[in-house]
C-alpha cells in the first residue's frame, strides 16, 4: 500500500499549500466587496486545513468484502488503539461538515440574493447560526459510525483471514469501522442487523437533505440572477455569476470524489459485490480532495485569480514601462 500513502502525504502537503494561500486571499483581497460572506468562505477554507490534518492522521484504507465494508486506520498511530477508533470516528464524521458547509454558503447566498431583506439576521455574530445546522450534521453523523458501525467481535472474526492475507493486519488490534449488514447462522440464515442498516442509512439521508438544500437554493439563485440581470449593475451580476460558479463547482467536485464513490462502497456490500482492496482508489479520492478544492476558488473568482497569476502587477509595470518610453521620445 505505498502508492496510498504517497498520494496522502502528498494530498496533505499540496492541501496545505492551496488552502493556506485561499485563505490569504480571503483576508487580503475579498475585503468589503463579499461582505459577510467572506466570513463563510473562510470557515470553509479552515476546515479544509483541518479535515487534510484528521485524514492523514487517519490513512485510512478500504476493503470490501461478502456483507462488511470496512475502513481501517493505517497511520504511525494505529498501535494506540483507542485513540485510532476516535481519530477514525472523527474522520468518518468529518464527511458531514464537508457538505454540510457547502450547503450553509449556498443558503447564504440564497439569502443574499433571494431574500436580501433578511440578509440583516445573518450580520455579526449572529453569522455563527448559518453552521448550526454543519455542527448538528457532523455530530450526527459521528453517533451514526459509533453506535451503527462499531468495532465488534463478530466483524473482527469475519474480517481477520482476510485483513491478514490482504494487508499483514491484526482484526484484533487494528482501529476500525465498519457498517455489516447481516450475519449468516449455522442454517444458512441471514440475520439483518438493524443498527448497522440504520447507520448507514442515516449517512445517507444527511448527504440527501444537504444535497436537496444546494439544489433548491442553486436553483432559485439561478432564476433570480437571470430575472434580475436588468436591475443589478454589471460590477455586481459579474461577482455573483463568479460565486455562484464557484459554489457550483465547489459543489460537483466532492460529489465525484467523495460521495458518490463512498455511497457506492456502502451499497456493494448489499449485493455482496467483492471489491477487496480496489476500494482504496476511493481513498486516495479522498486524500487528494482537499488539496483541489481551493484551486476552483483561486480560478473562477476573477480578483483571487489576478492575484494568483500576478496580472495586475504585471499590467502595472506595462503602464509604467510605456508612460517612461513615451517621457523619453517626448524629451
Amino acid at each position: 500500500m505505498l502508492w496510498l500513502q504517497i498520494v496522502q502525504y502528498a494530498g496533505f502537503f499540496f492541501a496545505q499549500i492551496t488552502n493556506s494561500v485561499l485563505v490569504y486571499l480571503i483576508i487580503t483581497k475579498a475585503g468589503k466587496l463579499f461582505g459577510s460572506y467572506r466570513h463563510v468562505m473562510c470557515v470553509f477554507a479552515m476546515y479544509s486545513l483541518i479535515y487534510s490534518w484528521i485524514e492523514v492522521l487517519t490513512q485510512p484504507v478500504m476493503h470490501i468484502k461478502g456483507q462488511v465494508f470496512i475502513v481501517y486506520m493505517d497511520s504511525p498511530l494505529k498501535p494506540y488503539k483507542w485513540i485510532g477508533m476516535e481519530i477514525t470516528y472523527l474522520y468518518c464524521g468529518s464527511f458531514a461538515l464537508v457538505i454540510s458547509l457547502l450547503a450553509a454558503q449556498f443558503f447564504y447566498r440564497y439569502v443574499a440574493i433571494c431574500r436580501p431583506d433578511t440578509l440583516s439576521k445573518l450580520s455579526g455574530f449572529k453569522l455563527g447560526l448559518i453552521f448550526v445546522p454543519c455542527v448538528i450534521c457532523f455530530f450526527l453523523w459521528y453517533e451514526f459510525v459509533f453506535y451503527g458501525m462499531a468495532n465488534t467481535v463478530e466483524k473482527q472474526e469475519f474480517m481477520k483471514e482476510e485483513l491478514r492475507t490482504v494487508y499483514n493486519e491484526d482484526s484484533e488490534t487494528v482501529p476500525f469501522i465498519a457498517p455489516m449488514y447481516w450475519s449468516t447462522n449455522q442454517n444458512g440464515i441471514r440475520k439483518w442487523k438493524i443498527l448497522d442498516c440504520l447507520s448507514a442509512v442515516g449517512c445517507v439521508g444527511i448527504i440527501s437533505v444537504c444535497f436537496s438544500t444546494i439544489l433548491y437554493c442553486a436553483f432559485n439563485i439561478y432564476w433570480t440572477m437571470k430575472e434580475s440581470q436588468d436591475h443589478m449593475s454589471a460590477r455586481t451580476l459579474e461577482l455573483n455569476h463568479q460565486l455562484f460558479v464557484t459554489l457550483t463547482f465547489q459543489t460537483v467536485l466532492p460529489f465525484c470524489m467523495m460521495y458518490s464513490p463512498v455511497g457506492l462502497l456502502m451499497t456493494f456490500p448489499l449485493f455482496e459485490v467483492y471489491v477487496g482492496r480496489i476500494a482504496n482508489y476511493v481513498g486516495a479520492s479522498l486524500a487528494v480532495y482537499p488539496a483541489l478544492e481551493p484551486l476552483i476558488a483561486m480560478f473562477c473568482i476573477k480578483d483571487f485569480r489576478k492575484a494568483v497569476l500576478c496580472r495586475s502587477d504585471r499590467k502595472k509595470s506595462k503602464i509604467s514601462s510605456s508612460s517612461q518610453s513615451k517621457h523619453s521620445a517626448i524629451n
